[in-house]
């Protein structure tokens, strides 16, 4: 049996959280599922409502970046797990578990490690060689940083607030600066 979290009382407490596919299968077979995903994540918001930072939807793995203001991150994910996993069953003519365990909950206590995990979500993509631009990848919120397109469910002023003006440009240079340092090391 697997013991119970300490979520940080009250509200504010931020977490990343991720959560995989069971046997590293897939958790979205195309679009269509990243697409239902999102939605249902908008209804779960809508439900329980938190503030969402960051979000990265892998083939086998989600990663999201939320920020609770009344329920813990477990009412949260059930709710999210449950109805995706539901979804996902009967779409795809599949039985038992979609997830792999329970989700993993990182805190994020300061505002550097905050932004490191921002960041690190946001390159997800990139790292795993799915795009050549982390920006084009459409099932993370860095298109909707980098392209200033709104997204409904998406709370970019927190992030953008520890960037001087023009914020978003600030962002995405934090952001690549990274990458950069990281192709340079590999040559």
């Amino acid at each position: 049996m697997q013991s119970p979290r300490n979520w940080r009382s009250g509200s504010g407490g931020i977490y990343h959280i991720t959560s995989r596919a069971i046997r590293k299968w897939a958790l979205f077979e195309d679009y269509r599922d990243k697409d239902r995903y999102l939605e249902i994540l908008s209804e779960t918001q809508d439900k329980y409502p938190f503030k969402l930072h960051a979000f990265c939807l892998m083939k086998n793995h989600v990663h999201l970046l939320i920020e609770v203001t009344e329920y813990q991150p477990s009412i949260i994910m059930k709710h999210l797990n449950f109805r995706y996993a539901r979804y996902f069953n009967f779409r795809h003519s599949y039985k038992g578990h979609l997830f792999e365990g329970r989700f993993y909950a990182d805190p994020i206590p300061t505002i550097s490690k905050f932004l490191n995990t921002s960041r690190y979500i946001h390159l997800n993509p990139y790292k795993a060689s799915a795009v050549q631009q982390a920006e084009s990848y459409r099932w993370s919120s860095y298109y909707y940083f980098v392209k200033q397109v709104d997204c409904s469910i998406l709370d970019k002023a927190k992030t953008l607030s520890h960037f001087p003006a023009p914020s978003q440009e600030n962002y995405k240079f934090f952001v690549e600066e990274l990458k950069w340092q990281d192709t340079e090391a590999a040559e």
